[in-house]
């Protein structure tokens, strides 16, 4: 662990692992834009950074490709390999966003969702991609939008009867704010989407009503400069 906020976050991971990604409605967002703009090719070396129960790993067709997925959450990587089941194309480790063990130009596709939330330096998380990228590699980032942040909170608090609550830190970062840092990191948004929460998405959770319209998450497809 490098920081007490990162020990924080692992710790709030650890205890939410068991549901977490249980019926929910926001999957529908990004992995449709994941599976669109990744691009993989047979061999394809990808990192997952922040992969948590695995589910972007489970979207791509097993031994074609290379993969590594890393979280900061022992649980969450336990419950990611119960889910990729005797997979043998996908090796996890457990490791930091913001100090991946990894030498540079390693992979040649990224995928990431929901970490930069975590992360106090935008800038130090996109050039930190960059570096990790080969030539003409590509990187999709998701991110809760900033516009939901500010009605539900950056930080994320969930209190489940008498438990102690979980409470994993976070940060917001607008929308030009990333662009302008992934940009600045040699990296091209080839795509960019910010979806919100549908009408439909209150069939699994009706407390979402008051989010109805609003942009859930910022979906960004990035190509690494020559």
């Amino acid at each position: 662990m490098c920081s007490e906020h990162e020990r924080a976050t692992a710790a709030g991971y650890d205890r939410w692992a068991a549901s977490y990604d249980d019926h929910d409605p926001s999957t529908e967002l990004d992995e449709p834009f994941l599976l669109e703009h990744l691009q993989p090719y047979p061999g394809c070396r990808i990192l997952d950074v922040g992969c948590g129960t695995g589910r972007y790993l489970r979207r791509l067709a097993p031994l074609h490709y290379r993969i590594v997925g890393v979280d900061l959450s022992r649980k969450m990587l336990a419950r990611a390999r119960e889910q990729i089941g005797a997979r043998t194309d996908i090796c996890l480790v457990q490791a930091s966003a913001g100090c991946l063990p990894f030498e540079p130009a390693s992979f040649d596709r990224i995928m990431s969702g929901l970490v930069v939330d975590h992360l106090a330096s935008a800038k130090l998380w996109f050039e930190n991609l960059s570096t990790l990228l080969t030539r003409k590699g590509r990187a999709i980032v998701a991110a809760v939008h900033p516009a939901m942040q500010r009605i539900t909170g950056c930080d994320i608090d969930i209190q489940r009867g008498d438990e102690e609550a979980i409470h994993i830190p976070g940060h917001i970062h607008e929308v030009d704010h990333l662009v302008a840092t992934a940009n600045e990191a040699g990296m091209t948004v080839c795509a960019m989407e910010e979806p919100a929460v549908t009408p439909a998405m209150l069939k699994l959770r009706p407390a979402w009503s008051n989010k109805i319209g609003k942009s859930a998450l910022l979906l960004l497809a990035l190509a690494k400069n020559q």
